[in-house]
């Protein structure tokens, strides 16, 4: 690139090696190496074609003179969604949630900035991942996948049947309100987020069915209700043993190892067997999903309710 413009480098490359760049030139120094290792080999040979970064003794680095023009590139609102976003799960990935949640923040206002509400839908999806990473259980949390399953079912997206089943973790783990108002519960909390007119939206999406949001609901607590006969077995066997019955206690050890070869099923075998080591602090919560989560706490309180505390 000795002899072009860095500007005009940049804006030649191949969109999804140019979107690459734009990120990298936002990314932290320190974590270019663990993004560019795990993410992006065939972009990143791109780039290095173009003479726009080097890769030496593991260590990448940017071309100088391209750095200022791609961070003012990436300021540009076609291209700050998408750095946003790959920032959100840069940060993530570190296990700065915080800072993952400002970056996705941003870009769920940018998408409402372009309008597309397949992208808003996504968007309020990931943000409640996100969100119940620091604030599990939280209202808030509900409201985006609530916000996103209501996109969802008024653009007939095929990620619904995904999005009632996040509901449905949801409730089976931490329950719904008794009563929800679209507007109090729904709309307000999510449009703290900057950017985000979520009443406005709906408003315009048209309703293909009477009582959309209500049918929703009662989707979601139907396939809480279905996960707790499909655990309840499991959990049930749990709470004996705990309790010093070991009738059991062959069959249970089967059904955890063989559940634990399922690499998303060990934090909760590695809770349940705490559990039946004499454990029972609020600590046998800490780090789970949803669907853990609610097993889990589940046991515990069937736990104190027989103990009578």
């Amino acid at each position: 690139m000795s002899d072009e413009d860095p500007a005009e480098a940049v804006r030649s490359l191949p969109e999804p090696a140019r979107r690459l760049f734009l990120t990298l030139c936002c990314i932290r120094e320190d974590d270019l190496c663990t993004y560019a290792v795990g993410e992006a080999g065939d972009e990143l040979a791109v780039l290095s074609e173009h003479g726009l970064i080097e890769i030496e003794n593991g260590r990448l680095s940017l071309h100088p003179g391209a750095v200022e023009a791609g961070r003012a590139m990436a300021e540009l609102a076609d291209s700050r969604f998408h750095v946003a976003d790959q920032l959100a799960a840069i940060e993530d990935q570190q296990g700065r949630h915080d800072r993952a949640l400002a970056f996705k923040a941003e870009a769920l206002g940018l998408a409402y900035a372009a309008g597309d509400p397949h992208e808003i839908s996504k968007q309020h999806h990931d943000y409640a991942v996100l969100l119940g990473r620091v604030d599990t259980g939280s209202p808030r949390v509900l409201a985006h996948y609530f916000a996103s399953a209501a996109i969802a079912t008024r653009t007939d997206a095929p990620t619904l049947p995904g999005e009632i089943e996040m509901l449905a973790m949801f409730a089976f783990a931490f329950g719904l309100p008794e009563r929800m108002s679209l507007n109090d519960d729904i709309c307000a909390p999510a449009e703290e987020v900057e950017g985000v007119r979520l009443w406005d939206l709906l408003e315009r999406l048209p309703q293909r069915v009477p009582d959309d949001l209500s049918q929703l609901v009662t989707r979601a607590m139907e396939r809480a209700q279905e996960t707790m006969r499909d655990w309840s077995p499991l959990m049930s066997a749990v709470v004996l043993q705990a309790e010093g019955d070991t009738q059991y206690a062959d069959q249970l050890a089967a059904e955890l190892a063989g559940l634990e070869r399922n690499p998303g099923a060990a934090p909760v075998v590695h809770a349940f067997r705490r559990l039946l080591a004499g454990e029972r602090g609020p600590g046998l919560l800490d780090g789970l999903g949803m669907l853990p989560f609610g097993m889990v706490s589940k046991v515990l309180a069937t736990l104190r309710a027989r103990a009578g505390s």
